[in-house]
């Protein structure tokens, strides 16, 4: 009976401690902070849209946090994500003005993840994630590269975003996603 009134009683200050989370930053601190880092450190800036729910958000993110990706990543990139698009009890999660900015970029109903890149010392946007119309198919987001011509189509835009990467390093974050389709296969 002890353990149960302990159980509750843990519960009961848990939720607590929970409801009284600071609330996320607004989308403008974010990327003055992101920026002004990238800014210094001479690279450029990676946002990237995401969500709990988003399972494609996290694949992306267990990419970019693969040691070998992740040393080359950040050498070039100062990333952030902005939470987006959450439900329920969850949109309390989500960074205030994230989904104007993501329309503002060019992410309005393109499903997330979504994500650009940015100059840090203009914040102006160099390329967002938007693969361009062909086949008689309209522009749409590549999301989290899987297929073949996505993980093709995130290299050509991850040379506009970062062109001192060397060809090996791209080579790195190249094998990084595409180990995405190996391990599903």
């Amino acid at each position: 009976m002890r353990r149960f009134g302990f159980l509750i009683a843990f519960s009961i200050m848990f939720s607590a401690a929970i409801a009284q989370a600071p609330p996320p930053a607004p989308v403008e601190f974010i990327l003055k902070d992101v920026r002004a880092k990238a800014a210094s450190e001479n690279k450029a800036v990676f946002v990237r849209f995401t969500a709990s729910w988003c399972g494609w958000c996290h694949r992306m993110q267990d990419v970019l946090d693969k040691p070998e990706v992740k040393k080359v990543w950040d050498k070039y990139f100062v990333s952030t994500p902005i939470v987006v698009l959450e439900n329920g009890e969850k949109e309390k999660l989500e960074n205030p003005g994230g989904e104007k900015l993501l329309e503002s970029v060019g992410g309005k109903n393109q499903g997330i993840p979504f994500f650009y890149f940015a100059d840090a010392k203009s914040g102006k946007m160099i390329v967002n994630s938007l693969m361009p119309a062909a086949e008689g198919k309209k522009a749409s987001n590549v999301g989290c590269p899987y297929e073949p011509s996505e993980v093709v189509f995130f290299m050509d835009i991850l040379k506009k975003a970062a062109p001192k990467m060397s060809a090996a390093e791209r080579t790195i974050v190249q094998q990084g996603f595409e180990s995405l389709r190996k391990s599903a296969g």
